[in-house]
């Protein structure tokens, strides 16, 4: 595994042993398409195969990747549980004992493992109705629960807020701050701006990143959080964290229907992924060594695009063809311009 130190390692698709045909059938898809893709960087064996960004942008642009902030705050969790400053059997409460006054019973049971699988037990999000004049934790535990915790999954923002607040009262940081040592700086990631309220990250979302970062973390992941030969977080946790803790059957999208981890989705094509609001990807595959990190603005789903063409690149293997994928991600760029100004036009208004 390579590691990179400022830039990633590069190889060729013949390196790689990648299909350029199938690849060329990716661009080819997203341009028939129309889809709206800001950047896209594909990892084998930590060296890049391909990066591509669309008009005004490029792979160190940095935007809000929504929930795919969820993954960091768990891995912040799992580097806590190693240094043994908690445990996910924890019961919430005990951290919360002197900010609320009243809750409701049934978080008695309520431990952080249910917090991370998205398995608290509510019907309700409650964090994008609280106002930072609000105490959300008040908030959070009088939510009445309609399932005993653990039971049943409810994607619920509210959680991974909570878990971030732990962080903070663990570590007197913020959960940024803290992984800024213990993760960002490990890995050559430069400390990133996160939303929060009331010194707290958000932890559900507001994480703004740039693809390579994503990589990055991407990278670690696949190598059982190892960089380079230092444990930044145990594979014991992440071996819980990628792997189904809740089943997820009824969820609407038929792509979240195959289980959830500690704030990681599950594939239908296997391995893991962190995912965000409008397509964003970390999509972590251990057969062939490959991270593919995808920033977009789309209601389409994207992962297809790794299903269909990547991972059949990779399963295909190279062969030779005497067109230069180069000139497909040209294409590419200079083809997004349109879509790239109607979408900022569009969210000015």
């Amino acid at each position: 595994m390579v590691f990179p130190k400022q830039e990633f390692n590069k190889a060729s698709v013949k390196d790689a042993d990648i299909n350029k045909g199938l690849l060329a059938d990716l661009f080819n898809k997203i341009e028939d398409e129309k889809l709206n893709i800001h950047s896209m960087v594909l990892l084998k064996n930590g060296s890049r195969v391909f990066r591509a960004s669309a008009f005004d942008y490029t792979e160190e642009t940095k935007e809000n990747v929504y929930s795919i902030s969820k993954s960091f705050t768990s891995v912040a969790i799992g580097i806590l549980s190693d240094l043994k400053l908690l445990n996910v059997e924890d019961y919430v409460l005990f951290y919360f004992s002197g900010d609320i006054d009243h809750y409701d019973p049934g978080y008695e049971a309520l431990k952080i493992k249910h917090l991370l699988s998205m398995s608290v037990g509510q019907g309700k999000d409650v964090f994008y109705e609280a106002t930072p004049n609000d105490n959300i934790y008040e908030l959070f535990f009088n939510q009445e629960l309609i399932h005993e915790p653990g039971k049943e999954f409810f994607y619920n923002n509210a959680a991974s807020f909570i878990l971030s607040a732990i962080v903070t009262k663990v570590t007197g940081k913020t959960l940024n701050d803290f992984l800024n040592e213990y993760l960002y700086q490990p890995i050559g990631m430069e400390k990133p701006e996160w939303n929060q309220v009331n010194d707290i990250s958000f932890g559900c979302t507001g994480l703004q990143i740039s693809t390579n970062d994503m990589a990055r973390f991407g990278l670690l992941l696949l190598n059982d959080g190892v960089w380079d030969g230092v444990q930044i977080v145990s594979k014991e946790y992440l071996a819980l964290a990628t792997t189904q803790q809740i089943d997820t059957l009824n969820h609407d999208n038929p792509y979240d229907q195959f289980g959830y981890g500690y704030q990681f989705w599950l594939n239908s094509f296997g391995d893991f992924r962190s995912a965000g609001m409008y397509k964003q990807y970390i999509i972590v595959n251990k057969e062939y060594n490959m991270v593919f990190a995808i920033k977009a603005y789309e209601e389409r789903e994207t992962l297809d695009l790794f299903e269909n063409f990547i991972l059949k690149a990779a399963k295909v293997g190279w062969n030779y063809c005497d067109y230069s994928l180069r000139d497909y991600i040209r294409k590419f760029r200079s083809n997004s311009e349109e879509i790239i100004k109607k979408e900022k036009e569009m969210r000015i208004e």
